[in-house]
């Protein structure tokens, strides 16, 4: 069904939405619904959430495309090591990226770009993301690719003095849609650390403001949540919660029709041609 991704992220969206906006009478928060919804049209709404979505999705984006290269490299590492690194929370690896530049920095009377934009807290960003799911997403694809090299026709192939180097290659190829499918799997997780990352450090992305709303929300607070008498708070965290769940939603599934793509199996019809 076309749809069925779109009506899952609105449903999604609705409940959280929902229950961030508990100060509110439930027949009054469900009947605003439709009105936050299309606030995201609204310029002044816009103009708030617009710049939050490119920064969360730089470093979303920019986490999974190096993911995607470290897959490579990470593969060689002894499982061990990997099983560690697949455990590691990306807002610790974060917290210690920044603590170890700033450390660095004052030692040399220098100042630390502690910016959104910078390509340090850029860098810092994608490499928290990228590292931990580059380590689980090695494990699935470095297991891919022994059962492969392990099958008949790998078998078959060495017997009949095909190169063991061109072996190699198709093993690797074999791979890499379970990369692309893991990548994809883990979009939407990415995009949840992202809520603690950016909240962490207050960064004004949608992971910052899906934050202060869910610390509203937890803790009773007015000011952080929504309210009937002002209508644009409650638009733009519908926008903001909204483009946060379509950037891990589109991910996710950019990610699988990579998967779907890179199968080097003959998809269905395919056989007649």
């Amino acid at each position: 069904m076309r749809w069925w991704p779109a009506l899952q992220v609105l449903a999604l969206h609705f409940v959280l939405l929902m229950g961030l906006e508990r100060k509110v009478a439930l027949p009054e928060r469900v009947a605003s619904y439709p009105a936050q919804l299309l606030g995201l049209l609204r310029p002044e709404v816009f103009t708030q959430v617009g710049p939050q979505a490119l920064l969360t999705g730089a470093y979303l984006l920019g986490g999974l495309g190096l993911a995607w290269l470290l897959v490579t490299l990470l593969s060689r590492w002894a499982r061990p090591l990997l099983w560690f690194m697949e455990g590691i929370p990306p807002f610790l690896l974060l917290a210690l990226g920044v603590w170890a530049g700033v450390t660095f920095t004052v030692a040399r009377g220098l100042d630390f770009p502690l910016t959104p934009w910078s390509p340090v807290m850029l860098g810092l960003y994608t490499a928290s993301l990228a590292l931990p799911v580059a380590a689980r997403v090695a494990l699935a694809t470095g297991q891919v690719r022994r059962e492969a090299l392990g099958a008949d026709y790998t078998r078959t192939a060495r017997a009949m003095g095909l190169p063991e180097a061109r072996i190699q290659a198709q093993a690797r190829r074999v791979a890499l849609p379970e990369r692309a499918a893991g990548l994809g799997g883990d979009a939407l997780g990415l995009a949840l650390a992202l809520v603690i990352m950016e909240g962490l450090l207050q960064f004004p992305g949608l992971g910052n403001s899906v934050s202060l709303a869910l610390q509203g929300a937890l803790s009773g607070a007015g000011d952080t949540v929504s309210s009937a008498a002002d209508p644009l708070a409650q638009q733009t965290l519908a926008a903001a919660l909204l483009l946060w769940l379509l950037l891990g939603v589109l991910a996710t599934l950019f990610y699988q029709g990579l998967a779907a793509r890179l199968d080097p199996r003959p998809r269905s019809g395919e056989e007649a041609h």
